[in-house]
């Protein structure tokens, strides 16, 4: 304790505690009794250890929130866009084997289609086909919706959300919609693919639901604009 009094008082509360002990009783006098002495000598190690511990949780603290910093380098928006992209495909590409109308072709950029050997063509929906019908009488028949219904339903909502949730737009709403599908599928149609397939689907798009696009989006563009 001798340092800390020559370099100024301590900041640290097991220090000061040391400081307030040592004023409790006068300077070591001929007279002070043995008992006395060993109480004191004992007290200061004792603060001494817990310093020494308080530094080294501390330290262990403050490597902790470092490594904590360095792994939280990927910004949200990047995940979140990665997340809409991913979960929009699955439903986008179902959705396209249901509906019928003329294709449009696509062709992206040399680097695009290596990195990305896509089917970038897509159907614009203008009618339902008519396997789709027949799939929801019979494989679909538990889902609680008449069957004509459900095909229209889920056929365009598997083509406009997926587009709504790469763009960003409407995000929360068009990730609950299709959370709604995954639910009905999971519970009428597929009950055996929770684990398998559909509680990843399911994890992604309450996230999406739960945290937004991100600032990558048209959501985000839109609320900025409203608020300047």
């Amino acid at each position: 304790m001798t340092d800390v009094a020559a370099n100024g008082p301590s900041n640290h509360p097991l220090d000061n505690l040391a400081d307030r002990l040592n004023a409790l009783v006068p300077p070591a006098q001929p007279g002070r009794s043995a008992a006395v002495e060993a109480a004191l000598r004992k007290s200061r190690a004792r603060v001494a250890v817990a310093t020494r511990r308080a530094d080294r949780r501390s330290f262990i603290g403050k490597m902790i929130d470092n490594t904590v910093r360095g792994v939280g380098v990927v910004p949200y928006a990047l995940v979140a866009l990665a997340l809409r992209l991913v979960i929009a495909r699955v439903f986008f590409l179902a959705g396209q084997t249901m509906i019928e109308g003329p294709r449009v072709a696509l062709t992206p950029p040399a680097p695009v289609s290596q990195y990305l050997p896509f089917e970038w063509s897509f159907v614009v929906p203008t009618g339902v086909k008519a396997e789709t019908f027949a799939m929801f009488a019979n494989q679909f028949s538990a889902v609680p919706v008449p069957p004509t219904i459900g095909a229209y339903l889920v056929s365009f909502a598997q083509f406009l959300l997926p587009v709504l949730l790469v763009l960003g737009l409407a995000t929360r709403f068009s990730a609950f919609g299709l959370l709604v599908i995954t639910m009905m599928i999971q519970l009428f149609v597929y009950p055996d693919a929770l684990w398998t397939t559909h509680i990843y689907w399911i994890v992604i798009l309450t996230a999406l639901m739960s945290a937004g696009p991100g600032t990558l989006s048209l959501d985000h563009l839109i609320r900025w604009a409203t608020r300047r």
